[in-house]
């Protein structure tokens, strides 16, 4: 009876063993399948965050190529970037750590959206700079076109009040005269007769002329380009010189004034045609001939 408890008792203690041995092998197992899944998911994860990496290198290495006034800063943070890479490929897998790197990416990721924004902004700003230059070149040009037509109209308007303002002459009449004894002059066309030639001209009027002394000079040349009477010479500012008969001087205001001027022959006068020559400043004005018989 005793022997056949014992018995009982040992089968018992068998069958709580299995129970105890089973129940062992299950938990074992379902906690390396626990570990093995969450392994697989870290791998997983770790997978990802190496493409989000490469994807995030890549587009650094875009945006490296397009803006060049970030190029220091986006150069940094894709240095970081391949860091990173380097880290995770050496790293054991960890939750914490693959948190870590989620964190650096986002944050890379929020640097590289700000960098883009201020890019795009200077961007738009060095457009904007740009346009407003060339508006301004343009309406400096516009300017300057302005300028130069106003300066070309100056200068011409200068030219044709320093034309208008040079003194002309008219009425040139070159004439053989005799002098009576009461001081009267006579007229002849013949060169026999001729004592002297009688020049008459009058300055014509000018508004726009300085007024005040002006000086004329009187040629009068034979057929030979001789001229006759006294020849008389001096330079003229220009450093020409200019050789005359008669030099006279005028207080010139404005107004039409006339003069006459004889020039005395010191030789024969003989037929032929004379060339009478008024000069001033520099240029002759007008010229007319007389013809003895």
């Amino acid at each position: 009876m005793r022997t056949k408890s014992t018995n009982n008792t040992l089968l018992i203690l068998v069958i709580l063993l299995c129970l105890v041995v089973a129940g062992l092998g299950y938990y074992t197992y379902d906690f390396q399948s626990e570990v093995q899944k969450r392994e697989a998911q870290l791998l997983t994860e770790k997978a990802q965050i190496a493409t989000q990496l490469e994807q995030e290198i890549s587009k650094y290495s875009t945006l490296l190529e397009e803006r060049d006034a970030l190029k220091a800063n986006l150069k940094q943070a894709q240095v970081r970037l391949i860091e990173l890479k380097k880290t995770l490929q050496g790293e054991d897998v960890t939750r914490s750590k693959m948190r870590q790197f989620q964190l650096e990416i986002q944050k890379l990721r929020r640097e590289r959206e700000y960098f883009i924004t201020e890019n795009d902004s200077l961007t738009l700003e060095t457009k904007r700079l740009a346009t407003l230059q060339q508006e301004t070149q343009k309406a400096l040009d516009d300017a300057k076109k302005s300028q130069d037509s106003i300066q070309k109209s100056n200068r011409e308007l200068a030219d044709r009040l320093t034309q208008g303002a040079k003194l002309t002459v008219s009425n040139l009449a070159a004439r053989g005269v005799i002098q009576r004894n009461s001081g009267k002059f006579v007229i002849t066309s013949r060169a026999s007769r001729v004592e002297m030639i009688q020049v008459c001209f009058t300055v014509n009027d000018n508004q726009l002329a300085v007024a005040g002394d002006k000086i004329f000079y009187v040629q009068v040349l034979n057929e030979q380009g001789k001229m006759l009477g006294v020849e008389r010479s001096e330079k003229w500012p220009s450093g020409e010189e200019i050789v005359y008969n008669t030099k006279t001087k005028i207080p010139y205001s404005n107004k039409a004034y006339t003069i006459c001027e004889l020039v005395l022959p010191v030789q024969q006068i003989d037929r032929g045609a004379y060339t009478v020559r008024i000069f001033h400043d520099q240029a002759m004005l007008l010229s007319t001939t007389l013809t003895l018989k």
